[in-house]
C-alpha cells in the first residue's frame, strides 16, 4: 500500500520533535497494528524508509520463533487491554541483523474512548545489554572461582558482622556447611579469651574506619580445635560510601608457624652450639693473654724483691707491673663492654693531639718491617667520645693490619673531615672520617661479612679473642658513628671509622683550686685493696678511715665525726651491698658525698642514681672521680 510523501510530513511543531529524534524508534499503529507514521530514530534503527514500512504490519519487526509463538499478537492485546505493554527482547532489522530492544506500546483511544491505534517506543538496547551481560558472566565466573577456592576462607559479612555467603574453603578451613552458618556472627571463630578481649569487635571497627584489618591469631573450628589464622578484612562500600558489608579472607598458617617455629629453634641451638665454640676460643685467648701479662707481673715482682736495696731498678720493675696491668685492665674493659654495653666516659676530643699520642703508642708496637703513613688535615673537627675507647679502637686497628702483613707492608692512618647525606648507614651531618688501610693478604667477601662478629676470628687457636672488631663496632654504633670495612684477598683492608663532629664545650668539671683536705671513709672487703685504695687517696691530700663491710661503716658514721666523702665498693660481704649502704647513708646524711666503685660493668650502667669509678682505676682516674663528685679539681702531685 503506497503512501503519498506529502501525508508524511506536518508543521505541527510536536510532529516536528518526534521526527527528529533519532535515538528511538517512535511511530504509531492502527488498531490492527499496521504502521501508519514513522520517524527518524525508527529508520535508523530498524533500518526501513518511511514509504517502505508505512501501512506493513508491525510483526515484520519480530524474530520468525516470536512469531511463530504469537509474540505481535500477545503484545497488542496487553495493551489493548492494560493500556500499556512493556518488555525486551530480540527484534529483526530489514537487513535481517537482531538488535535486543526496549518496547514500550501505549493503547491510543479516541474522544468516545474507543481504540484508534496504538504508540510504539523502541530503544536499541544491544550494547547495554553486552555490558550488562558481560558484568552477568564475569560475575557468575568470579562466583565459581571463589566457590572453587579451597586454601583461603572468603566470605562475606553484612555490617553487623553476620555471615552472608560461605565459599567451599571456609567450609574446608572452619568446619561449617554454608546452611550452619550463613547467619551467624563471625565471632564464634575467635577463642574465648579473644572473644573476653573484644578482639572480633576491635576488628570491624577497625575496618570500618581505616578501610581494612590485618591480624594473625589463633581461630577456632567448628570442632573446637584451634587453628593460626592470618586474617584480612576490608570494608565495602557502595557508589555513595555507604557501608554495606565486609569482605573477609582467612588463611590457615599452623603448618607454616609450626615449620617456622621449628626452624627459629634449629636457629636456637645452631646459635647454642656456636656459642660454645665461640666460648672454648674465647678461653684460649684469653689464657693466652692473661698468662702473657701474668708472667710479665710475677717476674718483675720477683727481681724487684731481689733487687730491693736497688731503687732505680725497682722503679723499673713497677713501671713494668703498672704497665702489663693497664694492658689486663683494657682486655677487661674489652670483655665488659662487650658483654653489657659498658657506658662510655664522653669528653670532646682534640683528635691532632691524640693522633699525634697514638701514632708515638704504635710504633714501637709494629714491626720494623712495617712503615706508618700518617695523612692528618690540619683542621679536623673534634668529638666527642671515649678517649680510652677510641685509642683501643686504633690500637685493634692496627694490630690487626701488623697480623695481616707478615712479610712487612705499609700502615696508613689517614682522618677528613665531611659532611654526610644519609651514607653510610643514615649518617648526616659533621664527621671526621678516619681510616686505618693496610697492604697485608686481605680477606674474602664471606669474611668481610663477619668480621664485626663477636669472637669470629681467622687467627690460629690462642692468638686471639675475636673481640677487638665487635669491640670497635659497639663503640661506633655507641657514640652514634659507624664503622665500614673493605678488603680484597692479596689486596689489603681498610676499616674507616666516622665519627661524630662536636662543636660543644669540653665536659671535663673544673673545682675551685688544688686544695683539698678531708677524710674519707673507704668501705672494702679486700684488705690489699682498701691499703691501696687508702695509699691513693693519701697521695691525694685526704685522711682515710678504712672499714670492711658496710656494716662496719655505719657503726663508724654513728660514733663520730662525719668523713668529707664515703668511697665503697658495691659488692660487699655481710648481705649489705655498696648500693644499700649508699642508700642508708644517703636518707640519714643527705649531704653526705658518696662514690662507688666496682668490676662489674651493669652496676656501673644500673639507675640507682650514684656516681661509679669502674675497677680498675689509676690515681688520675680517682682523682677525676672524686673532683666530680666533691664539685672541685682534685691535683695529682
Amino acid at each position: 500500500m503506497g503512501v503519498p510523501k506529502e501525508s508524511l510530513i506536518s508543521n505541527d511543531p510536536s510532529k516536528l520533535l518526534i521526527q527528529s529524534i533519532v535515538d528511538y524508534a517512535i511511530y504509531m499503529l492502527d488498531p490492527d497494528g499496521f504502521v501508519t507514521s514513522w520517524n527518524a530514530g525508527a529508520e535508523r534503527i530498524k533500518g526501513f524508509r518511511a514509504e517502505e514500512i508505512v501501512g506493513k504490519h508491525f510483526s515484520s519487526f519480530y524474530t520468525e520463533e516470536d512469531r511463530k509463538a504469537g509474540m505481535p499478537e500477545k503484545v497488542l492485546e496487553t495493551a489493548r487491554r492494560q493500556g500499556k505493554y512493556e518488555g525486551e527482547g530480540w527484534r529483526v532489522r530489514k537487513n535481517g541483523s537482531r538488535f535486543w530492544a526496549s518496547v514500550v506500546v501505549d493503547r491510543i483511544n479516541g474522544e468516545n474512548g474507543e481504540l484508534i491505534g496504538f504508540a510504539k517506543i523502541t530503544r536499541d538496547m544491544t550494547e547495554a545489554r553486552k555490558a550488562q551481560q558481560a558484568l552477568l558472566d564475569a560475575e557468575r565466573r568470579f562466583r565459581i572461582l571463589v566457590q572453587g577456592v579451597i586454601d583461603y576462607a572468603i566470605f562475606m559479612l553484612d555490617p553487623e558482622g553476620r555471615v552472608a555467603n560461605w565459599n567451599a574453603g571456609a567450609q574446608r578451613i572452619k568446619g561449617y556447611a554454608p546452611d550452619e552458618i550463613v547467619g551467624e556472627h563471625f565471632s564464634r571463630f575467635y577463642t574465648r579469651e579473644d572473644f573476653d578481649a573484644g578482639v572480633p569487635k576491635r576488628a570491624l571497627e577497625t575496618a570500618r574506619e581505616v578501610g581494612r584489618y590485618e591480624s594473625e591469631g589463633w581461630r577456632v573450628r567448628k570442632d573446637g580445635s584451634r587453628f593460626w589464622a592470618s586474617v584480612v578484612i576490608d570494608a565495602i562500600r557502595d557508589d555513595g560510601g555507604e557501608l554495606i558489608g565486609f569482605a573477609k579472607i582467612t588463611r590457615d598458617m599452623t603448618e607454616k608457624r609450626e615449620a617456622e617455629l621449628q626452624l627459629e629453634e634449629s636457629r636456637e641451638q645452631l646459635f647454642r652450639s656456636q656459642k660454645m665454640e665461640a666460648l672454648g676460643q674465647l678461653t684460649g685467648g684469653l689464657a693466652h693473654d692473661f698468662n702473657n701479662l701474668l708472667t710479665a707481673i710475677l717476674a718483675a715482682c720477683e727481681l724487684g724483691l731481689r733487687n730491693a736495696n736497688d731503687p732505680e731498678k725497682v722503679a723499673r720493675m713497677l713501671e713494668g707491673v703498672k704497665g702489663s696491668a693497664q694492658r689486663g685492665a683494657s682486655l677487661t674493659k674489652q670483655l665488659l663492654a662487650f658483654a653489657r654495653a659498658q657506658p662510655l666516659q664522653m669528653k670532646q676530643i682534640d683528635l691532632r693531639q691524640f693522633f699525634s699520642d697514638v701514632t708515638l703508642l704504635l710504633r714501637p708496637s709494629l714491626r720494623s718491617n712495617i712503615e706508618v703513613i700518617t695523612e692528618i688535615s690540619d683542621q679536623l673537627w673534634p668529638v666527642n667520645a671515649d678517649a680510652g675507647a677510641l685509642e683501643l679502637a686504633m690500637l685493634n686497628l692496627a694490630f690487626n693490619a701488623r697480623d695481616a702483613m707478615k712479610e712487612g707492608g705499609s700502615l696508613k692512618i689517614s682522618a677528613h673531615n665531611e659532611v654526610l647525606n644519609g651514607q653510610p648507614d643514615g649518617l648526616r651531618g659533621e664527621h671526621v672520617v678516619l681510616s686505618v688501610t693496610d697492604t697485608g693478604t686481605g680477606m674474602s667477601r664471606d669474611v668481610v661479612n663477619r668480621v664485626f662478629e663477636p669472637f669470629f676470628t681467622t687467627k690460629s687457636f690462642g692468638e686471639g679473642t675475636g673481640l677487638g672488631l665487635s669491640q670497635v663496632f659497639g663503640f661506633m654504633k655507641q657514640i652514634g658513628g659507624a664503622i665500614i670495612a673493605k678488603s680484597e684477598p692479596g689486596r689489603g683492608s681498610a676499616f674507616t671509622l666516622y665519627l661524630p663532629a662536636s662543636h660543644g664545650r669540653d665536659t671535663v668539671e673544673k673545682g675551685l683550686n688544688g686544695h683539698t683536705m678531708g677524710r674519707v671513709l673507704i668501705v672494702e672487703d679486700d684488705t690489699l685493696v682498701a691499703e691501696l685504695a687508702a695509699g691513693m687517696f693519701g697521695e691525694l691530700g685526704f685522711e682515710s678511715t678504712v672499714t670492711h663491710s658496710a656494716q662496719e661503716a655505719l657503726e663508724t658514721l654513728s660514733g663520730g665525726a662525719k668523713p668529707s666523702l664515703i668511697f665503697t665498693d658495691i659488692v660487699m660481704p655481710g648481705g649489705i651491698s655498696g648500693i644499700e649502704l649508699a642508700r642508708k647513708v644517703r636518707n640519714r646524711f643527705p649531704e653526705l658525698p658518696i662514690l662507688l666503685t666496682t668490676g662489674y660493668s651493669e652496676q656501673v650502667a644500673g639507675d640507682h642514681g650514684f656516681p661509679v669509678l669502674q675497677k680498675p682505676y689509676e690515681m688520675d682516674r680517682l682523682a677525676g672521680a672524686v673532683g666530680n663528685v666533691l664539685k672541685q679539681e682534685i691535683v695529682v702531685s
